[in-house]
């Protein structure tokens, strides 16, 4: 009997009419818990959701309670400024929960909102079941929270195969679900025969602030490289008028697009990509589009992190194979010298770029699943409610 088909006879014993709160507090995560609701009502349109979420999510939740807009602050430093704020939205949003009776509760990703939140829930005397999607990174740090999780959460789905043992040590439930990269397809046009260029800024107001000077240095440069270049900006509907204000004087065509099927036309003309380090780059990987990451924290939290983090990346392929394969220039290495000398090998060293997207692909077939990720976790989900 194959995992699929004992999932699919389990939910035919489901009930109608269950509640599920759910937080996802990123937009990473936002994307994750819109797909999961879609794929849940599927099997079951009577389910009620509730919670916290962004853009996507909002269209399948009953109430809303926050949006990524309340969630800005990244970083040890940046978040020391928001946490008073952070645990009245906590303590507001387990007296929520307290006061309905959810049948089970699903935290994504964002631990350092989602735990608390979680403690909270079960220092309330909680008695269904709570749900965490993606794994703490404690692979890279703060180790010691595998255990933490494992005394909050009954179960765990994580997005990579070697992130189980870290967490089934301490005898919590954890199940592969796959990364979502699993839906997204290959450029067909190999990138040497395409002109646009990708630029993507962050899905924060914050990384958009800290990281635009760099993509106006790569527009200046694209502007005297070759003015028939378009740059293309995926982005998000709360960030769309900052970037058209920040862009407005550029003499290159730009496309500015929130749309996901135009987004998906546009990425199979792009060349390369310039992408602040996250969820993003590892999408850009699966397209087959070689890439510069960049990203920036506060002076601060980098000063402090320095002290506890255990890879010496900050891009997951990098630091799957530890080997520099995906350019990436970040914090205090970040500066206009460096990123020119990067951005310009990127626009001009198509060898290096064949040569990235070579390994790139050898290591994407070690972490791909077979099955769709979100139908599994739709499966785990809905087992739960049994």
């Amino acid at each position: 009997m194959t995992i699929i088909y004992f999932y699919q006879q389990q939910i035919k014993l489901i009930k109608n009419n269950f509640k599920i709160f759910i937080s996802a507090t990123e937009q990473s995560g936002d994307n994750i818990g819109y797909n999961l609701i879609k794929e849940i009502i599927k099997t079951n349109n009577k389910i009620i959701f509730e919670g916290v979420g962004g853009e996507k999510m909002s269209s399948y939740l009953n109430r809303q309670f926050f949006s990524l807009n309340d969630f800005n602050a990244m970083g040890i430093f940046e978040v020391l400024f928001s946490i008073r704020k952070f645990i009245k939205m906590i303590k507001y949003l387990a007296n929520i929960i307290k006061n309905n009776s959810y049948d089970l509760i699903i935290t994504i990703d964002s631990p350092d909102f989602n735990y608390p939140l979680a403690k909270e829930i079960k220092k309330n005397k909680y008695k269904n079941n709570i749900i965490h999607i993606v794994a703490p990174t404690v692979w890279a740090w703060r180790e010691y929270r595998a255990k933490n999780f494992a005394n909050i959460y009954n179960e765990l789905l994580v997005l990579f195969e070697f992130e189980i043992k870290y967490f089934v040590k301490y005898g919590l439930k954890t199940n592969l679900i796959g990364h979502p990269i699993y839906y997204i397809n290959k450029n067909k046009n190999y990138f040497e025969n395409n002109k646009n260029i990708a630029f993507l800024p962050g899905s924060r107001l914050s990384e958009l602030d800290k990281l635009f000077p760099y993509f106006q240095n790569a527009y200046e440069y694209l502007l005297q490289y070759n003015p028939d270049i378009i740059i293309f900006i995926p982005t998000l509907e709360h960030l769309k008028p900052k970037i058209i204000k920040l862009t407005k004087n550029w003499k290159l065509k730009i496309i500015i697009s929130t749309n996901s099927l135009e987004i998906e036309k546009n990425y199979s003309n792009c060349s390369k990509a310039l992408v602040c380090s996250g969820t993003a780059s590892l999408e850009i990987a699966k397209r087959n589009i070689p890439q510069l990451i960049i990203y920036k924290l506060h002076f601060l939290t980098e000063l402090i992190a320095k002290n506890f983090i255990k890879v010496k990346y900050a891009n997951l392929l990098n630091i799957l194979e530890n080997e520099f394969i995906i350019p990436e220039i970040t914090n205090s290495k970040l500066n206009k010298i460096s990123f020119e000398k990067g951005f310009k090998k990127l626009i001009n060293d198509n060898k290096s770029n064949a040569e990235q997207i070579n390994k790139v692909n050898m290591i994407l077939k070690k972490i791909e699943t077979k099955n769709p990720p979100f139908y599994t976790a739709a499966m785990r989900i809905l087992a739960n409610l049994n």
